[in-house]
């Protein structure tokens, strides 16, 4: 008898983030994950008892991918600019990662429009302050900012 094919936990949320690229989060099932693997649907409850917990595994890997989108537009010249390009890049990119992260309503399984706008406004937040310290110090080399006022003059 040949020994049964083991898959780690990673390889079948990544199967199941694919089944949401292709088809959406409502098509992922049991069946659709282990087809995307090539396997009996077995393997997947190894690791979940529920279909529920895979989607929200599968969810938070959607997140990662979208930060890397957002991530990539604040290493640009103008961070701000990059972000709502990367964004945009991401939705036409990603087309059903994007439904899933900004168009999912929050009492569906996963996702919800608020809790990725605020996941990529604390990516922005982070960035900017660790770009702050550099950037104040470049205004007040330039005249623009002065200590003693605690202000930006015009």
């Amino acid at each position: 008898m040949p020994p049964k094919v083991k898959f780690q936990k990673e390889a079948i949320v990544a199967a199941a983030l694919e089944v949401v690229r292709k088809k959406g989060i409502e098509a992922v099932t049991a069946r659709e994950v282990a087809a995307e693997l090539g396997v009996s649907p077995r393997p997947i409850f190894t690791w979940f008892t529920t279909m529920e917990q895979l989607k929200v595994e599968a969810y938070a890997m959607a997140k990662k991918r979208y930060r890397e989108y957002i991530e990539t537009g604040l290493k640009g010249p103008v961070p701000f600019l990059g972000v709502g390009q990367q964004y945009i890049c991401f939705a036409k990119e990603e087309p059903e990662l994007y439904k899933l992260l900004f168009l999912t309503k929050p009492d569906e399984a996963v996702g919800g429009a608020m809790d990725a706008l605020q996941f990529s406004q604390e990516l922005v937040r982070r960035k900017f302050r660790a770009l702050l310290p550099a950037i104040l110090t470049r205004m007040r080399s330039l005249g623009h900012w002065s200590r003693s006022e605690e202000k930006v003059r015009g």
